[in-house]
């Protein structure tokens, strides 16, 4: 049954581009190239808000998935995925393409950095051989950027894939430090040298500078349990509340998609007999693939490095339905071609199963998740084995992929078949 509209909803609806389905066909690799950096705008970086409180369990909009409660969790990789050690990458740099000292120096000057560590900096700036400029900033320039000068830097800086540590930083979807660390094996000590570090884009807490404070961290172990806490993912733990859902057909024909209703029902009706608790976790609900791969990480095997990459968003969008997925998909050709002739383009009551494609400004797909219920997708952010499969509301999604996109387009896909 398809979901009704709600407000939400609203702003993902995009019209398509004729020229995407053309772009679609040809594309051969996932569009995670370098992009061109931006410097300095006419009317500058306003300062970041701050953030919201953190929220715990809250009740989310009715439909014909139910009523959700919606509680944050937080998920890590186990201390046995993080390796042991990892060989220095030599003296921190910021890369700064097709740039010249003058451009350089206003965009310090626009980021807040004081002028003496700016003409500092400058002093030891050299050319890339590429019409650029590489900066080599030392520790104590580092470790003294204001939170909201370093903000302003590094979210520039991530704008090409030449700065690894800002493109590709620790995240953590919450409102303070501590909510990224509290719970962790991390000992204060090290807390003390990271936290100062951490800078806000969006929603999101950052982390860059982790070769910054290699040598200040006490031991291998204490080092493998700060990558390990830098690891954490914030997620969503999701319960169907039964005692509010007035058409319980109508509920188990939502999450009993693609032949699955004759399953669920009896789960749904057994927990609305319950006297005490009648809400169930969606995990439940959800198919094979899901079922099997949420809150969890990749088991790598001698066999994945063999194949072309390893599981990724199309992979997990596109086998959503499959009883025993398919690593066809791992081809990116093939995982395009099979989204562009086995679905169609939706752009609104959105249903359980749905591909949600997420475009930069070229009409390029750079992500996909699976729309879920209420606004909330099933999503594996990256294909590192440290990147769980999660639930996210699709606006964090964007968020997350901020500096691939700084304002992404949405279009949604629904199987033929279904």
């Amino acid at each position: 049954m398809a979901a009704p509209k709600t407000p939400a909803q609203a702003p993902h609806i995009v019209r398509v581009p004729r020229r995407w389905f053309a772009a679609l066909a040809a594309l051969s690799i996932l569009p995670w190239v370098i992009v061109a950096i931006i410097y300095v705008r006419a009317n500058g970086a306003e300062a970041l808000p701050p953030p919201a409180p953190a929220a715990g369990a809250r009740t989310g909009a009715p439909g014909a998935w139910g009523r959700l409660v919606v509680s944050p969790i937080v998920v890590s990789p186990p201390l046995e995925y993080i390796p042991a050690d990892d060989a220095p990458r030599g003296p921190v740099a910021w890369h700064l393409p097709n740039t010249s000292a003058q451009v350089a120096s206003s965009f310090l000057a626009w980021s807040g950095m004081p002028a003496a560590d700016a003409s500092r900096l400058m002093s030891g700036a050299r050319a890339d051989g590429a019409g650029g400029l590489t900066l080599v900033p030392d520790k104590a320039l580092i470790r003294g950027l204001a939170p909201d000068v370093r903000a302003r830097l590094y979210t520039q800086l991530a704008k090409s894939r030449m700065n690894q540590a800002q493109a590709e930083s620790y995240r953590f979807l919450g409102a303070t430090a501590g909510d990224w660390f509290e719970g962790s094996s991390v000992s204060a000590d090290t807390r003390r040298l990271v936290e100062p570090l951490l800078y806000r884009d969006g929603p999101f807490l950052h982390f860059a500078d982790l070769e910054s404070v290699r040598e200040d961290v006490t031991g291998a172990a204490e080092w493998r349990r700060l990558r390990k806490a830098l690891m954490r993912t914030s997620t969503l733990l999701i319960r169907v509340d039964i005692d509010a859902v007035d058409d319980l057909g109508a509920v188990a024909a939502y999450w009993g998609a693609r032949g699955r209703r004759l399953d669920i029902r009896p789960l749904l009706e057994s927990v609305s007999g319950h006297a005490d608790d009648r809400t169930i976790d969606v995990v439940h609900l959800l198919p094979t693939l899901a079922r099997n791969h949420l809150y969890r990480y990749p088991k790598l095997t001698a066999g994945d490095f063999d194949k072309p990459l390893l599981a990724n968003c199309l992979w997990s969008a596109l086998n959503f339905f499959e009883l025993e997925p398919s690593d066809r998909f791992l081809d990116v050709p093939t995982a395009l071609n099979t989204l562009r002739n086995d679905y169609y383009v939706v752009e609104d009551n959105f249903e359980l199963g749905d591909v949600v494609a997420f475009l930069d400004a070229n009409d390029t797909i750079f992500h996909a998740a699976v729309y879920l219920a209420d606004g909330l997708a099933f999503t594996k952010n990256g294909t590192s084995p440290m990147a769980p499969w999660t639930i996210m509301s699709i606006e964090n999604i964007r968020a997350f992929y901020k500096t691939r996109s700084d304002d992404s387009r949405l279009i949604y896909h629904r199987r033929k078949d279904l």
